[in-house]
C-alpha cells in the first residue's frame, strides 16, 4: 500500500503533492541548509548540497520521536536554534529551506529576518505553511498581521512580559483547540479538564515551541509577504505562492535581490 501511494503521490494524477519537489528543482542551486527536516527532508536536484541544522543531534531525534521510522531521520550536520542561527555567518547560503517551521515560532516576523540575513544575493527563501483553516488548528483563529508586528515590537523593545502573556493565549487555544481535534483524528481519547490544565502549564513552563504558536490561512500568508518584503526586508522579492497538498499548505519562495 505504501509504494502506492508514493506512486500516486508523484503522478501526474495529484500534481499538488509534488509542488515541493517541483519548486526545489526549479529555485535552489548551489549550497544552502535545510531546518528541523526531521524524517522528511526535502528532495533536491543532483548536485546541489544541503546541510540538515536542527536543536538536537539525529539520536536524541531518534528518542523524542520513537514513532518515526529511524532510518528516514536525517543526521544533524548543524546543532543550532533554527529561528535563530548563530553557527553560520550572514550572506552564507544559497538557500534556506524551511518547511512547517515559522507556525511554530512565537516572533515570526524576528525569525524571517534571521533567515533573510543569513542569505547570499540571489538567495533563496524555500518556505512551507499550513493552512490553518484545513488542519487540527481548525477553530482556532487565524492571526491577523497586527498580532504579527505586535509580538516583533515587544520583543524589540525589551516587553518580555506582554510577550509571554500573548504566548500564554498561543498555548491556551492549542491545547483546547488543537489537541482535541488531533485525538479525535487519530482516534484517542480526549484529555481531561485537569490534564489540559496541566499540559498548559507545562508547556508555558518549558516555553515550548512543539505547539502551533499561529495559525495562517492563504490570504493572511500574503499579507505576511506583503508586509514582509515591503516594510521589514524589501530586499527579499516574492518569486511564488504554490497551492500544495490539496491546498493543505502553502510554498511560499523568496529571493534575496539585494540591499
Amino acid at each position: 500500500m505504501g509504494r502506492v501511494t508514493a506512486f500516486v503521490s508523484e503522478s501526474l494524477l495529484f500534481p499538488s503533492l509534488s509542488a515541493r519537489k517541483k519548486m526545489a528543482l526549479r529555485y535552489l542551486r548551489g549550497a544552502g541548509i535545510e531546518i528541523g527536516a526531521l524524517q522528511h527532508p526535502l528532495e533536491l536536484a543532483p548536485g546541489v548540497i544541503v546541510r540538515y541544522l536542527d536543536t538536537v543531534s539525529r539520536e536524541e531525534n531518534i528518542r523524542r520521536y520513537p514513532h518515526l521510522d529511524p532510518s528516514r531521520i536525517v543526521v544533524t550536520d548543524l546543532m543550532d536554534d533554527g529561528f535563530a542561527p548563530t553557527s553560520l555567518p550572514p550572506a552564507s547560503q544559497e538557500f534556506i529551506i524551511a518547511n512547517h517551521l515559522l507556525e511554530h515560532a512565537p516572533n515570526p516576523l524576528q525569525v524571517l529576518l534571521n533567515w533573510n540575513r543569513l542569505l547570499k544575493r540571489g538567495g533563496i527563501l524555500f518556505l512551507t505553511l499550513p493552512d490553518g483553516s484545513r488542519n487540527f488548528d481548525r477553530g482556532r483563529r487565524i492571526t491577523p498581521l497586527e498580532h504579527l508586528v505586535e509580538d516583533f515590537e515587544l520583543v524589540k523593545s525589551g516587553d518580555l512580559e506582554q510577550f509571554a502573556r500573548n504566548n500564554r493565549e498561543h498555548y491556551r487555544e492549542f491545547v483546547e483547540i488543537s489537541i482535541p481535534n488531533l485525538n479525535r483524528m487519530r482516534g484517542r481519547r480526549p484529555m481531561t479538564p485537569e490534564r489540559q490544565r496541566e499540559y498548559l502549564e507545562e508547556l508555558v513552563a518549558q516555553q515550548s515551541t512543539d505547539p502551533h504558536f499561529h495559525v495562517f490561512n492563504r490570504e493572511s500568508m500574503i499579507v505576511l509577504c506583503r508586509h514582509l518584503t515591503a516594510v521589514l526586508a524589501p530586499e527579499l522579492a516574492l518569486k511564488e505562492t504554490v497551492r500544495s497538498r490539496f491546498g493543505r499548505e502553502r510554498l511560499l519562495i523568496f529571493e534575496k535581490r539585494g540591499e
